[in-house]
């Protein structure tokens, strides 16, 4: 980024100038892929901004985590509390006071602070004039959002600022899951493998995938959770999603799983839908997928399907609508507020003992939808997450290689799409495979490296010997770097064939599917291999990463089949439909191989090889 004496942050290209006296100026330049300009709000309306106060401490976040969660430290296992967290990292009152007294100088009265986040409520007017922005209504295939293309933070408070949000975050969060049926027809994949159905996988196993499959797929062997344990799994809905008791219910009387309701917690004004929309359709492969249920209840359904509901399960539902809701303990939700900030300031606030151990979140948006410091506030705030022992696992995205495939700076370089959050060191990214006999890379399976997050230490050996193997690396350099973080870390089933669940009372029999699916899957063996080490007197694995590139990967399946596509001006989770303007990079995926690769990471789960594992750390 180019340095002026400014910081002024900015995404239209021509639209900011650089402003004189303004201590912060970033340009970004370019509107988003999709996004068009809808209209102005009047200066009276109200909108309600937060004020991420800079943080002390932050360079020991990585040594601190790594130290506590690398098998082999004197420090592995010793995860802190909430309040040794909050010590640790804390911005200084100073920086507290600071910034309070810069808003009550523009007259913003409605002022509310815990020590990191300082939320705000005032009218459109008084917030462009404070942060020399210029708020609009911004439209993206019918969703819209209050945003501004630029903002800038004065002299006197920019060294106790980093960020104020919702301002330039044009994200489109999106479930990673499917609408179409993707990748080779069955019956093809079936004449191409040369390997024969596994004795232990049931024939049906090839057609649709049920709660038995996965206990075949991933070596369960009958072991059984116990709640008194403490082992807890919890997963996130974002986006007006929430989980169907109902749903949940017919699906575990129909395989014979004991019935027990998830909790449910809501954040930022979240709404947990109980009601029924059916779905008409003549198909029994697509789904309704703008419903307001099926992304949730496929994560509720698949997390009993590997626990048979042993385990409490708790869903957290962060709410992102509403225009403006001028309410200081509840900021605004979408189109003022993202999820991400608001869902981990509540995981944040609570203490330990209140959360579940291992946290499964399908959703993620295109890292460079993402504002640079937005993005890296956020995976902070997941690495502070990690200190405190809680596993949290998401879904790599369902475009493969990726969709735009070209940067969104105004320059429309051709280039590779990487996900956020996956990108992030601190979170575990689970990409998607296929088939059964044996498994292999999904087409669809997010995958890649980071352009904002340099590859972590506990990556290297394995990334290294990919880079070896890349086909053709003179010509990925490129679209991407492969100096940065690599993702995914670990995989499981997506599709083809398709998970069998309900939705709104109604039974698919090839409904479900994409790296959506394979995370829940994924972080609810996570949950039996902590209610394993707990019965045995040993805390909960925590921040996997290091512990799975150290020696969990000898517990895990390689995948050495396969391969994710993209960059072919399609869009595989929107049912292949065209992505307008998008780049197409001729011949580029990634290929399963030996060890890491950006298909399917370091493998699939196989429990029993896992749990003897992770038992003698």
């Amino acid at each position: 980024m180019a340095r002026f004496g400014t910081l002024l942050v900015a995404l239209v290209a021509g639209f900011a100038t650089p402003i004189a006296g303004a201590a912060r100026h970033q340009y970004v330049g370019g509107i988003p892929l999709g996004w068009s300009l809808a209209g102005k709000p009047a200066d009276s309306d109200t909108i309600t901004l937060s004020i991420g106060l800079k943080l002390s401490n932050e360079d020991l976040l990585e040594k601190t985590l790594l130290a506590i969660s690398t098998p082999g430290s004197p420090e592995y296992g010793k995860w802190l509390e909430k309040d040794e967290v909050d010590k640790l990292f804390q911005p200084s009152k100073s920086s507290d006071d600071a910034v309070q007294k810069w808003l009550k100088s523009a007259g913003v009265n409605s002022i509310s602070s815990d020590g990191t986040w300082i939320n705000f409520a005032t009218n459109v007017g008084t917030a462009n004039s404070l942060l020399n922005a210029s708020f609009a209504q911004y439209e993206n295939d019918g969703l819209k959002k209050l945003r501004t293309t630029q903002y800038s933070i004065p002299a006197e408070v920019a060294g106790d600022i980093d960020l104020v949000t919702p301002t330039i975050e044009f994200m489109k969060t999106n479930a990673a899951k499917m609408t179409d049926a993707f990748g080779e027809p069955l019956e093809l994949m079936k004449k191409k493998r040369q390997v024969p159905t596994p004795a232990s996988v049931a024939p049906s196993c090839a057609t649709s995938v049920t709660p038995s499959c996965l206990k075949q797929f991933y070596n369960l062997g009958g072991y059984e959770g116990d709640a008194k344990s403490g082992s807890r799994i919890g997963f996130a809905s974002f986006l007006n999603e929430s989980a169907r008791y109902e749903d949940l219910k017919l699906f575990d009387d129909h395989f014979g799983i004991p019935y027990k309701p998830f909790d449910v917690i809501t954040i930022n004004g979240g709404f947990n839908n109980q009601t029924a929309n059916p779905i008409v359709s003549n198909s029994t492969v697509q789904i309704q997928l703008a419903d307001t249920n099926a992304e949730a209840d496929g994560d509720s359904q698949l997390i009993s399907s590997i626990t048979d509901n042993a385990l409490p399960i708790t869903e957290y539902i962060t709410g992102g609508t509403a225009p403006y809701i001028p309410n200081l303990d509840e900021p605004a939700g979408a189109p003022s507020n993202e999820p991400y900030v608001e869902y981990y300031r509540y995981l944040l606030s609570q203490p330990n003992s209140k959360l579940p151990q291992v946290i499964s979140a399908s959703y993620g948006d295109d890292e460079q939808s993402v504002p640079e410091d937005y993005a890296k506030r956020v995976c902070f705030m997941i690495g502070q997450m990690g200190l405190r022992g809680i596993s949290l696992l998401g879904s790599s995205g369902d475009n493969g290689v990726g969709a735009p495939c070209q940067s969104n700076d105004g320059k429309k370089t051709p280039q590779f799409t990487p996900q956020f959050p996956s990108t992030c060191p601190w979170f575990t990214s689970v990409g998607g495979t296929q088939a059964s006999d044996p498994e292999i890379a999904w087409l669809g399976s997010g995958g890649g490296f980071s352009n904002y997050f340099t590859r972590p230490k506990y990556q290297d050996a394995f990334v290294g010997k990919y880079l070896e193997k890349v086909v053709d690396p003179e010509y990925y350099e490129h679209y991407t770097n492969f100096s940065m973080r690599g993702f995914p870390d670990v995989a499981a089933h997506s599709a083809d064939p398709r998970y069998v669940y309900y939705q709104d009372n109604v039974l698919w029999r090839r409904g479900f599917a994409g790296t959506s699916a394979a995370c829940p899957v994924f972080s609810a063996i996570v949950s039996l291999l902590n209610d394993a080490r707990l019965k045995a007197g040993k805390p909960r694995l925590g921040f996997l990463n290091p512990m799975f590139y150290a020696v969990g990967y000898k517990g895990l399946i390689d995948v050495a089949q396969g391969r994710s596509i993209g960059c072919t001006g399609l869009n595989f989770q929107n049912g292949n439909t065209t992505i307008e303007g998008a780049s197409v990079i001729p011949g580029v995926s990634w290929n399963a191989t030996e060890g890491w690769d950006p298909a399917t990471g370091l493998g699939l789960p196989d429990f029993q090889a896992l749990k003897s594992i992770v038992l003698e750390l």
